[in-house]
């Protein structure tokens, strides 16, 4: 009797642990999404972390608890958009996804998710503070741009290894530049335009060609 009381007792104590733990994770959501909001809205240094609570429910111990400050939850917004791009590298690396259809398919999520209304604004912001808080931008590159450069390597080496492009003694340099090669024509135009608004097909286009000359450089596919 005493055994059976004491595993009814586990258990409930480890559903309570996993509710509290299902609660955290949503309330750290909520926070992350109002966060973008203001910080869009109001620009980093006008942000307060008493509007994010406003918008997301909540307390401020809470939000500090989480993440420390302003410029925490700053960093981890950036960090969870960026993880939605390194999602993208991670399954074509763990599939072995031939080397032409996984360039593909990434380069339609890396330029996809960069040409968003949001993603475009929060590229602004970004290149406005670089000035006066280079060691946030500089995180902001740890933490996104050159995780998917190292993701975009591990894929590329794979595919080497598997004898479908040569082996190369720097594929970061080599993503970098597909890389590029991919966000460049779209973004670019896309910052300097509020007309400018590439759609699904845009994207489409563009990442074929980028991957053509990447791969089989001007003279094309044989």
């Amino acid at each position: 009797m005493s055994d059976a009381k004491n595993q009814n007792t586990t258990v409930e104590a480890a559903t309570r642990g996993a509710d509290a733990q299902s609660r955290a994770e949503i309330r750290r959501a909520a926070f992350l999404e109002a966060a973008q909001e203001v910080f869009l809205e109001q620009g980093f240094e006008a942000a307060s972390m008493s509007e994010i609570v406003r918008r997301a429910g909540g307390s401020l111990t809470t939000l500090y608890a989480q993440f420390g400050d302003k410029e925490g939850i700053f960093l981890a917004m950036l960090e969870t958009r960026m993880k939605e791009v390194t999602a993208a590298l991670d399954v074509e690396l763990q599939t072995h996804t031939p080397v032409e259809e996984g360039l593909r398919r990434i380069g339609e999520q890396f330029a996809g998710k960069l040409v968003q209304p949001n993603s475009l604004e929060l590229y602004r912001l970004i290149v406005g503070l670089a000035k006066k808080f280079p060691d946030l931008a500089q995180t902001f590159m740890k933490l996104g741009p050159n995780k998917v450069r190292e993701g975009l390597a591990a894929y590329l080496q794979d595919r080497a290894d598997a004898g479908e492009i040569p082996q190369s003694d720097d594929f970061e340099q080599l993503g970098s530049l597909f890389l590029d090669m991919v966000r460049s024509p779209l973004q670019s135009r896309a910052l300097l335009s509020q007309a400018v608004r590439p759609c699904a097909e845009d994207v489409r286009v563009s990442v074929e060609r980028a991957v053509s000359i990447f791969l089989y450089g001007l003279a094309g596919k044989r």
